[in-house]
């Protein structure tokens, strides 16, 4: 089965954008095809969860993620507790994102890191689970290029990746040159389609090599959204599609609803 997601941060973006509450966002989301939530752990825990609307709106949580400590020794409590949390909730897959660290990761983290992984992969691999990361496009993150993020993929049996073009793209890392060697290890695709072109938004990033950029509808950016997903399908035909702005970006929904119209037209064929 097909299915199209979205990051809830982006959720609660449209929320606001639009004047309207989190349960009628995820319901005219729903109307637009989305069908699935990529959730931020912490917001589904404590006073503030948002784990009973999203229940109520029929939308399934696919996929958790959490930033978490791994590039200290045997710090690997809290995403124990991510897992056993989706166990709970039936949700299959996770993603782990190390702490941004001033600096980067020197070697001993990058050690600890793998060795954190490789345990948290094997406790829940026992109760059906899939743990991944996800390149981030940033100087200081310990896996932002082709050859960093494959590094640990190698290192980590049974780790996955969650591949982010966007993200490869801010890096100044050509998305479809990426996938050739990342494909088999990709569980899920961010679709996050950057521009680097001069006609940009009011939300500009600026990429590793000093260019302005912008993430705009998938389908109209730099990041060959349709053949990298026609690459990875060659491994995993269903890989599971997951729409993503920038969390900082705020006016988003008309870019969502495009997005949405153009994975179900062009690549949901």
């Amino acid at each position: 089965m097909k299915k199209l997601g979205i990051n809830f941060e982006n959720v609660l973006a449209i929320k606001e954008e639009l004047n309207i509450n989190v349960l009628q966002a995820l319901y005219k989301l729903k109307g637009i095809g989305i069908t699935s939530l990529d959730v931020k752990y912490e917001r589904l825990i404590g006073e503030n969860s948002y784990l009973k609307e999203i229940l109520i709106s029929g939308l399934s949580v696919d996929s958790l993620f959490a930033f978490c400590p791994l590039g200290e020794q045997n710090n690997y409590k809290k995403a124990l507790e991510i897992v056993d949390f989706a166990v709970e909730y039936k949700v299959k897959e996770i993603m782990l994102l190390p702490e941004f660290i001033e600096g980067g990761y020197d070697e001993t983290m990058l050690s600890n890191l793998k060795q954190n992984l490789r345990r948290i992969v094997k406790y829940a691999e026992a109760f059906g689970v899939s743990i991944g990361i996800e390149n981030v496009g940033v100087k200081d993150y310990p896996f932002n290029d082709e050859s960093s993020t494959l590094d640990v993929l190698k290192s980590v049996k049974g780790l996955h990746l969650i591949f982010d073009g966007g993200n490869f793209l801010l890096y100044g890392v050509n998305p479809f040159t990426a996938v050739n060697s990342l494909a088999p290890y990709v569980q899920r695709y961010h679709l996050k389609d950057r521009t680097l072109t001069t006609s940009l938004g009011d939300f500009i990033e600026t990429t590793a090599d000093n260019k302005n950029s912008t993430v705009v509808e998938v389908g109209k950016g730099d990041c060959s959204c349709l053949k990298v997903y026609e690459n990875i399908r060659q491994y995993y035909p269903s890989v599971p599609l997951v729409l993503e702005f920038p969390f900082g970006e705020s006016n988003i929904f008309d870019k969502v609803e495009k997005s949405a119209m153009y994975v179900h037209t062009e690549m949901f064929l």
